[in-house]
């Protein structure tokens, strides 16, 4: 008998106040591989100061924050929310953190009455990942506006209905 190797185990958790050290260095890593995560740092200092208009979470392995993501609900929308961003240490791609962090987010999102998320995305080969990772969650591209962010990067708009 084969047994498969054991597989990683990630907990996540609402960001506070004691993560953000080593979620703002998470974030400063990937910032050289995507320069589009330069709001990240901001949305999550207000999502731990509570101001009500965002959300992050933290995932660890092992007391070692290897990703987060940043949502929230739309402000003046009834049941609209949306994924800000989510990041994964290079090290632990493909191992299943980007999808327990959107469970989560999705999960979040729906306590607080989300009816549909949306995703914006710049159309950049680097976020390919990101774009992939959503499809797999299941958000399906909704819409695409050309040259949004500069000529040749247009922006996508995806949607996940809950």
């Amino acid at each position: 008998m084969v047994l498969a190797p054991p597989q990683p185990r990630f907990d996540v958790h609402p960001a506070r106040e004691e993560d953000l050290a080593a979620a703002f260095t998470l974030a400063a890593r990937e910032r050289d591989e995507n320069p589009w995560i330069d709001r990240v740092p901001d949305i999550l200092r207000n999502a731990v100061d509570g101001d009500g208009e965002y959300s992050a979470c933290i995932a660890t392995q092992d007391g070692e924050i290897v990703g987060l993501g940043a949502f929230g609900m739309v402000a003046g929308t009834v049941g609209t929310a949306i994924v800000h961003g989510v990041i994964v240490a290079s090290h632990c791609r493909r191992e299943g953190v980007g999808q327990k962090i959107l469970l989560y987010i999705a999960t979040e999102l729906s306590k607080a009455g989300a009816r549909v998320i949306f995703a914006e995305v710049p159309g950049d080969p680097c976020m390919m990942r990101y774009r992939a990772l959503l499809l797999a969650y299941g958000f399906i591209e909704e819409a695409r506006i050309e040259d949004y962010y500069r000529d040749g990067i247009p922006q996508i708009i995806s949607r996940l209905d809950r």
